[in-house]
């Protein structure tokens, strides 16, 4: 067959992908996307993780430096695994929860990038919270489409719902010399729910054995 009708550059990275796909997960069920599907499964625990090492900033020092932009890369990667996941079940909805989420997460990573650049003051300054809103007001979005179309576990989606505009709380009104004890505790219990949603989303991707391949239900 590649002989009579030499394939396109595109239908090659295709052909090695699947190879690659192939060797690496041989018992896998049929369905695009398996690999990577994976790879966004390990990208969604890492972002959990890094919001779990960056909430214990106390222990270490300036260890958020590190866990900001080791978060927002990975959870972008983590973002898409999730929704290809969803897409193939309700498209208008996925795509809702993806550009919401993309937005807040594309702001935050410009916010990191320009204090880097020194464009803006280290972590982006006053911008980086209008990132860290958009962010989270995309992930709530995004939790919610998770409850409406129930692809992935409740307590996932829960864990976003709830947890993204807690944190958010924090990140508008925590910062302040004066915030309240009982506003830092409520903000702080919202970023381990955020963080225990990208660790429930990762290890959803890793386990699910779907039915119509990763795009659909699992089985």
């Amino acid at each position: 067959m590649l002989e009579d009708r030499p394939p396109a550059a595109l239908q090659v990275i295709d052909i090695v992908w699947g190879a690659i796909d192939a060797h690496l997960f041989p018992q896998a069920p049929e369905g695009r996307f398996r690999m990577f599907t994976r790879l966004a499964g390990v990208a969604g625990l890492g972002a959990g993780l890094a919001l779990v090492i960056g909430f214990m900033g106390w222990l270490v020092p300036n260890v958020n430096q590190y866990t900001v932009p080791a978060f927002t890369t990975l959870a972008l990667v983590g973002l898409v695994g999730v929704h290809l996941r969803q897409f193939a079940v309700r498209p208008a909805l996925a795509w809702f929860g993806f550009v919401a989420a993309l937005f807040g997460l594309g702001m935050a990573i410009a916010s990191l990038a320009l204090g880097m650049a020194g464009e803006l003051p280290p972590f982006g300054g006053e911008f980086a919270y209008l990132g860290g809103v958009a962010m989270f007001i995309g992930s709530t979005a995004l939790g919610a489409v998770m409850l409406a179309i129930a692809v992935f576990p409740m307590p996932v989606g829960l864990a976003f719902t709830i947890g993204a505009p807690l944190a958010m709380i924090g990140l508008l009104i925590g910062a302040g010399a004066d915030a309240p004890d009982a506003l830092s505790f409520v903000s702080q219990g919202g970023i381990v729910l955020y963080a225990l949603g990208w660790i429930g989303v990762g290890l959803s991707l890793l386990v699910a054995q779907p039915r119509e391949g990763v795009l659909g239900r699992s089985a």
